[in-house]
């Protein structure tokens, strides 16, 4: 009942409540904000300016969010191993895991909403999680044998971690197995679950490929 006054614009903010599924309500809403947009004379438009849970496409704020969250990990991880250089690899298996994500949103072509920015957020703890498994246990090793080889050290700390790392991620990725077999009609589950399966596979090659990669080249070179 209200006509306010904004940056030179007469809006009129027009609110409904929709039961059904929130894919179905985001089909409906466009192609009825659409289908008045035609209808209306020049001058005024319908703009969708609708949030489910604070989301916004065109806000940015929630990717620094991200960067915060990669400055927390490295921060614990240089405060847990005393290093500054090993937080760095821990951190580099974090984009890795992230071009899982992207691929899955991309070739499958799910709309990427909140879900798929809380997958990047569960992604984050998973994938540090796996490699701070293996690089924790190498530093124990490395105090208990100071003398002996540190790329053998590695590899025994790999060997000992790599299985139970498997078995977290794929146990992870039958749980959300359920959401996604539900359809795209289950919205921000969907999204989330698809999202988190890629990017876990993908996390899996990091720490498999990409972990001893950076830190085997360092081993030999006699950095570390």
């Amino acid at each position: 009942d209200m006509i306010r006054k904004e940056n030179q614009e007469y809006r009129l903010m027009v609110e409904y409540d929709f039961i059904g599924p929130w894919e179905l309500n985001r089909r409906v809403r466009e192609r009825y904000v659409e289908m008045i947009n035609d209808q209306l004379p020049v001058g005024f438009a319908a703009i969708d300016q609708s949030s489910w849970w604070g989301w916004n496409r065109d806000e940015k704020s929630q990717y620094w969010l991200l960067l915060i969250v990669a400055l927390v990990v490295f921060v614990l991880c240089a405060i847990l191993f005393e290093s500054l250089l090993q937080p760095l690899a821990v951190i580099a298996a974090i984009p890795v895991s992230f071009i899982g994500l992207f691929l899955t949103f991309s070739m499958f072509k799910i709309n990427f909403d909140q879900g798929g920015y809380a997958a990047m957020i569960l992604l984050c703890g998973l994938t540090v999680n796996a490699v701070l498994y293996i690089i924790n246990d190498y530093n124990n090793l490395k105090t208990q044998k100071p003398n002996r080889n540190k790329l053998k050290l590695f590899l025994k700390a790999f060997n000992h971690k790599i299985i139970p790392i498997v078995l977290t991620t794929v146990s992870t990725i039958v749980g959300l197995l359920p959401f996604l077999l539900a359809g795209k009609n289950e919205g921000f589950w969907f999204s989330l679950s698809a999202g988190a399966i890629g990017g876990l596979v993908f996390s899996l090659l990091a720490v498999v490929v990409w972990l001893p990669l950076i830190l085997i080249k360092k081993y030999q070179s006699n950095t570390w």
